[in-house]
């Protein structure tokens, strides 16, 4: 396990667990905050796609 897939693991399952909280809470902050975190997430799957390319 890479340390980007560590990564991403993390930031997807905060961000599913502060999204929930804050639709449940109606906490729009929340949600917004957890809609960043899966960007992140997202965004480092292309960082693991080039670490792999690289000599």
């Amino acid at each position: 396990m890479t340390k980007v897939f560590a990564a991403k693991a993390w930031l997807g399952g905060t961000a599913l667990v502060a999204g929930l909280v804050g639709m449940a809470l109606e906490w729009r902050w929340l949600v917004y905050t957890a809609i960043a975190m899966l960007a992140a997430a997202f965004a480092l799957r292309f960082a693991e796609r080039n670490a792999h390319h690289e000599p």
